[in-house]
């Protein structure tokens, strides 16, 4: 082969290699692959490293770790093995679900998926969500009550320091301008009418004259005064969306078919109807088809919690014999476990008092400070 065919062949396959890249781009817009899958490309697919760090991953979804929100967890993301952080979670409709992870360094990658368990047995989990390419943070709006997982890997072979924070946000503003959760002073379900009926809703208490706001943006089904809830505001979120129950008002600032937008005033805070013997406060509803729902996980507000000091333990010994081994970061968790004394741990990470550890045998779970011994690093 002469020298100009040589270089012909070449950049030939430059060509046909950019060619192949640009497709790929253009078909990625259109697929929009996850971050998992375009970290993956990287590797051949009988690449024993990723071999071994898929299993990782499908191992963690039978994990049992159970946690409560919000909560946080601070470590180091280790080098030499495949760690998978997988947690149970309760979550409600209405809220807004939000896991994210700091790294150092930023380029790090990680990795967050979000599945809904498809019964109460916790073995069977659909996925629903995975966080996009070089992204270390999710967020999903919760539609069911129920059970969920959340599964957050790291990538191969690096090893960095993390803090995740996993927590709830709700999904509309809060209904009384000005106020919070401390406000509300009645909540779903309580007993009304000497155990007749439930309440349906909850009732947020404020001074008289207090403005009630839109909470999204929608249009006025109705308002008027009619039956219990004396002066009241119905606004339809969408077409086919949810209607939103205000009721209580002392004044009303809307009418009937008017289009408002979120923070909008819709009236005032008063005790009319069925509340005349009652201190000032709105009751606040949520209807969907099927009839009304928990408004309180919609709108309350909770808190993140923090690391107070970012954790950098990653093994550890134990100081004594049937050390207990729970499926969640407090003493009231289930024991599924127990430690020899100085049996050596794996340290994943830190919540509050309780390490996240696993054993030799890949048990994984929480361990109360008092009872392990950190080792230095290697």
């Amino acid at each position: 082969m002469n020298l100009k065919n040589f270089f012909t062949l070449i950049l030939l396959g430059v060509l046909i290699s950019s060619c192949k890249e640009e497709i790929r781009k253009v078909a990625d817009i259109v697929i929009q692959p996850t971050a998992r899958e375009a970290y993956e490309r990287n590797f051949s697919k009988k690449d024993s490293l990723l071999l071994q760090w898929k299993n990782a991953f499908e191992n963690s979804k039978r994990d049992s770790i159970q946690i409560t929100l919000p909560y946080s967890e601070s470590g180091v993301f280790s080098e030499e093995n495949f760690n998978v952080y997988s947690y149970n979670i309760q979550l409600k409709e209405g809220e807004r679900i939000v896991v994210e992870v700091e790294k150092q360094p930023d380029s790090a990658l990680v990795f967050i998926d979000l599945f809904q368990a498809k019964t109460d047995s916790l073995k069977i989990f659909n996925h629903l969500k995975s966080s996009e390419d070089k992204k270390s943070i999710i967020s999903q709006e919760i539609e069911t009550s129920g059970f969920y997982k959340v599964i957050v890997q790291p990538q191969m072979k690096l090893q960095f320091p993390f803090v995740l924070k996993i927590y709830t946000e709700p999904l509309y503003v809060f209904p009384v301008s000005g106020g919070n959760s401390k406000n509300i002073q009645s909540f779903w379900a309580d007993p009304r009418d000497t155990g007749s009926r439930s309440h349906e809703g909850v009732d947020i208490f404020a001074d008289r004259g207090t403005p009630v706001i839109a909470i999204s943006d929608g249009i006025i089904d109705s308002a008027g005064e009619r039956g219990l809830g004396g002066k009241q505001v119905w606004l339809r979120d969408g077409l086919f969306g949810k209607r939103i129950y205000y009721a209580h008002l002392d004044k009303i600032a809307v009418s009937e078919g008017e289009k408002v937008k979120i923070g909008d005033t819709l009236g005032f805070v008063g005790n009319t109807g069925n509340a005349k013997d009652l201190p000032p406060h709105l009751h606040f509803g949520i209807y969907k088809a099927k009839g009304a729902v928990n408004p309180l996980p919609f709108i309350k507000k909770t808190e993140i919690q923090t690391s107070e000091m970012p954790s950098s333990i990653t093994k550890a010994i134990t100081l004594k014999n049937n050390a207990d081994v729970r499926k969640g970061p407090a003493a009231v968790f289930k024991q599924f476990g127990s430690l020899k004394k100085n049996d050596t741990l794996i340290v994943l990470g830190k919540n509050q008092k309780w390490f996240h550890i696993q054993t030799s045998d890949s048990l994984k779970g929480y361990v109360n400070e008092t009872v392990i011994k950190p080792l230095p690093p290697n």
